[in-house]
This record gives structure tokens, sequence and C-alpha cells, in this order.
């Protein structure tokens, strides 16, 4: 590594931030990551990788390591709930790259890459200052750069950013778990009048499943009498091992930054699974912070129209997979049947190379 640019704290080890202390330290930074859990354990659920994220993992070195996890592609609908077909295509056609595996082990190859001298598990951050000290139990630190990397409840922004909107609550609830059991035919979403649905194979023969509804919807039996493979998938599930959740989102900051101090991933910008995005923007801005370090207006400027975008489309885009009422629900059925199937399929390839694969890091950063 070249000699230091200067310290950088990083507060939260999730993706965003295990991935801003390798982009960091790769530019020449000495960092320092807050964990405020005692160990990377395994949490959350499956998480689908598209092309941009894949991108931004091959920057960081660690592209091959998540590729070992690439599944063969195979057929992938979607579906309403009643078991129409609404669009035959392939898992890439839909994503852009075909790279799916749980949550955890893409921790684990983050964390592999990072020193663990670099790393303060048990460690929670109480406040963070715009001048660069981060305050722990033990005391405060001071550091050239902070990084805001600690998700949806950041004590960062809440710290730095008091006036911005708070975390906004969808009402929506989720369920997702992973079976260690391959994923049975049909995979894909299914798209319904007040949930939404998928079923996702991922890396070592498991299962990805995951479930949204709307108010209302308060108990993961409502999609015992979806389209098949879904109820048996649930039949089998161990319930104690299903992540609960309401969907949560943020209004994007009009700064990303505030002095020393920058926020990425959740912090930042959490939004709606919708486009399965929410990693992806976490990487692309580890790697694009690291580009632009010291200088955060530049970073700022560079990310937030990209950020903003995603987060409007993926909350817009509930009104397409869960409408909230069976008569809009009708409507949306009908404008995929009477689009040709190779049309509707074009139409997610084109989107796929626009939004996900167009994505390019800062010339510095490459």
């Amino acid at each position: 590594m070249a000699e230091a640019k200067g310290r950088a704290g990083i507060v939260g080890g999730g993706i965003g931030g295990l991935a801003a202390a390798i982009a960091l330290r790769a530019a020449g930074w000495e960092v320092v990551v807050y964990e405020c859990a005692p160990q990377f354990t395994e949490v959350g659920a499956g998480i689908v990788l598209a092309a941009n994220a894949l991108n931004a993992l091959d920057l960081l070195g660690v592209g091959e390591a998540v590729r070992a996890g690439t599944l063969p592609d195979r057929r992938g609908f979607a579906r309403n709930d009643r078991g129409r077909v609404l669009v035959d295509a392939r898992i890439s056609d839909f994503t852009g790259g075909v790279v799916a595996l749980h949550r955890a082990d893409l921790i684990a190859i983050l964390a592999a890459a990072v020193p663990a001298d670099c790393v303060r598990t048990g460690t929670r951050v109480i406040d963070v200052h715009a001048d660069g000290r981060v305050e722990t139990a033990t005391g405060a630190d001071p550091y050239d750069l902070v990084v805001g990397a600690d998700g949806v409840n950041s004590v960062v922004r809440s710290r730095l950013w008091p006036r911005e909107r708070p975390v906004q609550r969808t009402g929506i609830a989720a369920w997702r778990w992973v079976l260690d059991l391959p994923a049975p035919d049909p995979v894909g979403v299914i798209l319904g009048r007040h949930g939404e649905a998928g079923v996702v194979p991922i890396a070592g023969d498991r299962t990805y499943v995951f479930t949204a509804g709307r108010p209302g919807i308060s108990d993961l039996d409502y999609f015992t009498d979806w389209p098949d493979p879904l109820p048996e998938l649930i039949a089998v599930t161990d319930r104690s091992t299903v992540v609960t959740d309401e969907l949560l989102e943020i209004d994007v900051p009009r700064h990303l930054w505030n002095g020393r101090v920058a926020l990425i991933g959740d912090a930042a910008h959490a939004m709606r699974p919708t486009l399965g995005q929410g990693a992806g923007m976490a990487l692309e801005d580890a790697v694009t912070l690291a580009a632009c370090a010291p200088d955060l207006a530049h970073y700022s400027a560079a990310r937030r129209s990209r950020v903003a975008r995603m987060s409007f489309l993926s909350k817009h885009g509930t009104r397409m997979t869960s409408p909230g009422s069976a008569t809009l629900a009708a409507l949306r059925d009908a404008a995929f049947l009477a689009i040709p199937n190779k049309v509707s399929v074009a139409m997610f390839r084109s989107h796929s190379r626009r939004i996900l694969e167009g994505w390019k890091p800062p010339q510095s950063a490459a």
C-alpha cells in the first residue's frame, strides 16, 4: 500500500463499510472499522448481485471470489398471484448478472480482504463530529475522513444531518429466508395485488425466498395459497429462521458529506428492495468515495443523482409489483400480456444495460 493519505474511520462493518475499507486502503488510506457486533455472523438472507455490483467488486479485488458462487443461468418467470405467466425469460435478463449468494457469504469475502487489526468489533460509536472525531465508550479518536456506513438507523446521519427527514416507514412487511435445498422450478418473481414474492437459487445448492405484503398483511400465511413452489417452500421452513421486518426508506440528503464526514449505503439512501440494488449502491458508493476522497463534495456530486434516481425507481416500482388493488393489478397484468414476450425480455435487458451495467466508476478508481 502507498504512503498513507490520512486516517479514515469507518462506522459500520456491513457490506458498504467493509467495501469502503478495502477501497480506501487500496487508495492509500489507513483505515479503522468500527463494528458494534462482537463478530461477523450469519445474518440476513440471500442477495442477488447485478452487473454493477460485480463491476464494483472487481475493482475491489474480490470479484473472482464472489463469482465462485455463479450459478448456471436458467429460466425465470414473472407470474401473477394466480400463476399466470407474465414474462418468460432468463434470470440474467432481470438482473444483468446471475451471482446470488447468502449475505453472510459476501460479508465473509469482504471481511477476509480487510486486515483484522483494522477492525474493532464489539465497539459502538456514540457520536461523530464534522471535524472527524469519532466517539466511543473508551474516548474520541480523530480522523481525516469519517465514513458513515452504519445502516438505516445511522448514528452518523442522526448526528450530522439532523434537519433531514427521518427514516420513513412504508408499512410493508417483509419475510426473507434461505433454505438448504436446491431451488425447485419455477423460479422468479410473483406479482400480486397486495404483495409480492420471489424464489431465487443461490450458491451452495440453496434457495433464497422473499415475500412482502402491503399494510394489513401481517403473517407469512398470506402467501400459502400462492402459485407453486412458494407454498411448499413455506411449509418446510422453520419460521424462527425467517428474517421479518418492515421495509424502511430514507430521502436522499441534498449533500452526502458534512465537513470530513461522508455517508454511504443505507445510511445515505436506504431504499425499497424492488430493484435489488441496496448492496449494489453501497458498493458503488465505496469505490467512488475512495476515488474522490478527500474531496467529499466531489463524491457527493458524483453519487447523489444516481442514488436518488435508484431510490425513486425502487419506491415507485412497488406500484407494479404490488399495486394495492385488484383493478390496478388487472391493468398491470393486461399490459404485460399485451406485449409480446420477446419485447418484454428485450425491455428488461435494455433496462439492465442502462441502469445496472451502465455504471462506470471515476477514472481514478480504475
